[in-house]
């Protein structure tokens, strides 16, 4: 509070003071029409005690208050700065997380799709080594096929020759001599007529 505005306050409270003591009211409730000479002494002497005190007040007190409030007024500019340089901590904290957490989407993002082409690969190669192995196992099992066929017609020709040996045995002890006679003079008959 400057000096011009307390002197202002003073003056206001003073007039004050002196219009309620113009109209003063006796024992009797009669009321007197103006300032008595003892009661302006009076009030001259509270005025005047008022002013010294005010004045010694602000002599006195003037360094501890403005250092009381020139402490407090660094405080709280602390204490404001302390609040701001934390705000913007806290919005780089919250920019930084921000990026992170964006870096994680793009990122869970391209995992999740380079999975699914991991995924895609890994399945045309089971596909492909599943129907390499149907192949070989066809191949493998055509070429046992044919070898058995040929095993079996190898045997069956084994069979029939012998079959037919015997058979062929069998016939020619039944053939008479006269039959073999016979025989042979067409198998030289047959020899001629091809060396001709």
């Amino acid at each position: 509070m400057n000096l011009s505005k307390a002197i202002s306050f003073l003056a206001v409270l003073l007039w004050g003071g002196l219009v309620l003591a113009s109209d003063s009211h006796d024992a009797h409730g009669e009321v007197h029409g103006g300032l008595t000479p003892e009661t302006t002494k009076t009030i001259i002497y509270q005025a005047i005690n008022v002013v010294l005190l005010f004045g010694a007040l602000v002599y006195f007190l003037r360094e501890a208050v403005r250092n009381f409030f020139s402490s407090k007024k660094a405080g709280f500019l602390a204490a404001a700065e302390k609040s701001k340089a934390a705000r913007q901590a806290a919005e780089k904290e919250h920019v930084q997380i921000k990026v992170q957490l964006t870096k994680l989407e793009s990122t869970a993002d391209e995992s999740i799709s380079r999975a699914k082409a991991d995924a895609a690969e890994m399945r045309k190669q089971m596909v492909a080594e599943a129907e390499a192995l149907s192949k070989r196992i066809r191949d493998e099992a055509s070429s046992s096929a044919r070898q058995e066929i040929e095993r079996a017609k190898n045997i069956l020709r084994e069979q029939l020759i012998r079959d037919s040996i015997e058979a062929a045995r069998n016939q020619l002890s039944k053939v008479s001599s006269e039959d073999q006679n016979r025989l042979q003079g067409e198998f030289i008959n047959n020899i001629q007529a091809v060396q001709r």
